[in-house]
């Protein structure tokens, strides 16, 4: 799934109303996965992460937002909500159970999402397919340096790589969040995709370890020589390699290297 063909579906959310002692369900409709987010709910969700807010508060403003309820005043432990021209009392517990339905908001994308766009400069594929394998490499040596430093200055090399792009000239908080989530997410994925090369990274993104400028030129010409054999004259067809295609080859390696180690 790409994020021009996200999952069209949203999860059915269930409020109940009290009318004339009766209760009535109010049905509302909210996306269930990061995939179903559109660019202005991108842009929303990373903006309040920026802000001082917890996941709970978080999950609260996007289930009032995109479900376009609005809150006209509190009484007591009640809120009075207005949704599709209804005004009805909605408790904290009934908003506390209902948010449970977007703990995915508390966690990276399981598949790679992005801003469709920064500016007028249009990114690489959601999931890579088809970005060369010198690209990848370049990314991410930028990558481990900003999760090291946090530097604005990083994010925006990672920003006109990822967005093609030697253009740009400003890159919004909201934006920094984006190149580093679709990042992350991506590591993540490929971690559950090439087992056997990742198994040493897989949680990189939170728990950086120090590195350095001669590490990840190392990293990066080991990964290199494993796909070249050595012969250096190969060296420019490898970095131009589809990077899906590379890293199923550095699995298949990985993998042999550890069935060796199982025999010895």
């Amino acid at each position: 799934m790409t994020n021009e063909a996200r999952a069209k579906g949203a999860r059915s959310l269930c409020l109940a109303r009290r009318n004339k002692g009766y209760a009535q369900i109010i049905d509302i409709k909210v996306p269930d996965c990061w995939q179903q987010l559109k660019d202005n709910q991108l842009r929303y969700v990373y903006k309040l992460l920026n802000g001082n807010f917890s996941l709970p508060q978080v999950q609260t403003l996007c289930l009032f937002k995109w479900a376009k309820m609005k809150v006209k005043k509190r009484e007591g432990s009640l809120f009075i909500v207005k949704y599709e021209k209804q005004v009805f009392p909605v408790s904290a517990m009934q908003i506390s159970e209902a948010i449970q339905a977007m703990n995915w908001l508390g966690d990276f994308p399981v598949y790679p999402v992005r801003l469709s766009r920064i500016g007028l400069h249009r990114p690489l594929p959601a999931d890579f397919q088809g970005v060369p394998f010198g690209t990848f490499l370049a990314i991410d040596n930028l990558y481990q340096g900003y999760l090291q430093t946090r530097k604005h200055d990083i994010a925006m090399e990672m920003a006109k790589i990822m967005y093609q792009s030697g253009h740009i000239r400003h890159l919004s908080k909201v934006e920094e969040t984006n190149v580093f989530y679709w990042f992350t997410s991506i590591k993540r994925y490929f971690a559950s995709m090439f087992t056997h090369f990742f198994q040493q990274t897989e949680d990189d993104s939170l728990a950086p370890k120090a590195v350095t400028l001669a590490y990840l030129q190392n990293n990066m010409n080991t990964q290199i020589r494993a796909l070249t054999g050595g012969d250096i004259t190969k060296e420019k067809e490898v970095l131009e390699m589809d990077c899906w295609r590379a890293l199923t080859e550095l699995n298949a390696k990985a993998k042999d290297y550890e069935e060796l180690e199982k025999i010895k």
